[in-house]
């Protein structure tokens, strides 16, 4: 169809059909987006894809059930972005309860965050996930998100050489396994979780399905299929023993006044 046929065509629309006609005008000046791709209101719409969307990750795990633990909590933790989470992990032969924000949902982990600490948590360590009691089970669409209408034309326009040069965006749109994920923390103090023991060090790499840690002039490597958990203790942590050291040093410069 030419552009004078195509112009012609939809020019023939009734009252009725009056908004696609707007909505061919407004596409061709580059000023709008494709309208949605069904006639049923929003709220229908959203309802259809939310039951469709579960229905196929149903059949996908039935056909494939080697995959479908990590495609389950996949899904699980990417509409819990940013809320808080229960995950029971097993760890050396016991179940572990964790409690954090979902900062950060891989091909094949998930990172939880508290206020002290951070973990990683392999899927194929974890027996189950769940909301918290007592905290609502929101939406992923309720966060704050701020959107750049330069950037929404650009991921539209051209996707793949904007994400690419957007660590932040590759990390959104592709699915990081852990090994890629760790390896972009190169230099942070790790305490790892493995099948035969707890180790503690300095990360220095993750590459081959190894992990280096190095704990002062040593080295230990561990394979990335052992691993069932790996924490991280954020500066925080140490604010008690901060708040302690300067009350004895207040008392010290500052000593108590004798009852008379």
């Amino acid at each position: 169809m030419g552009p004078d046929e195509e112009k012609k065509y939809y020019e023939g629309f009734t009252n009725k059909t009056k908004f696609l006609k707007n909505d061919y005008y407004t596409l061709k000046r580059g000023d709008g987006y494709t309208s949605p791709p069904s006639s049923m209101p929003a709220h229908e719409l959203n309802l259809l894809r939310e039951y469709m969307e579960g229905i196929n990750l149903k059949q996908i795990g039935q056909s494939l059930p080697a995959y479908k633990k990590p495609i389950m909590l996949s899904r699980f933790f990417k509409g819990r972005r940013n809320q808080q989470t229960k995950v029971h992990a097993i760890v050396s032969e016991e179940v572990l309860e964790l409690l954090g924000r979902v900062s950060a949902v891989g091909r094949d982990f998930v990172a939880l965050t508290t206020v002290t600490e951070r973990y990683w948590i392999p899927f194929a360590a974890i027996e189950s996930a769940s909301v918290p009691y007592g905290i609502s089970d929101m939406p992923n669409n309720h966060q704050q998100v701020i959107y750049d209408e330069t950037l929404r034309r650009k991921l539209l326009a051209d996707f793949s050489s904007t994400v690419l040069k957007n660590d932040v965006l590759k990390r959104q749109f592709y699915e990081e396994s852990l090994e890629v994920h760790l390896d972009a923390w190169k230099g942070a103090k790790v305490t790892v979780f493995a099948v035969e023991k707890k180790q503690k060090g300095k990360l220095v790499k993750a590459k081959a399905g190894k992990l280096t840690l190095k704990r002062g002039k040593e080295l230990s490597i561990i394979n990335m299929k052992d691993i069932k958990l790996l924490k991280r203790s954020t500066p925080f942590q140490m604010f008690p023993t901060f708040v302690q050291w300067v009350k004895e040093s207040f008392y010290s410069i500052w000593p108590k006044r004798r009852k008379i």
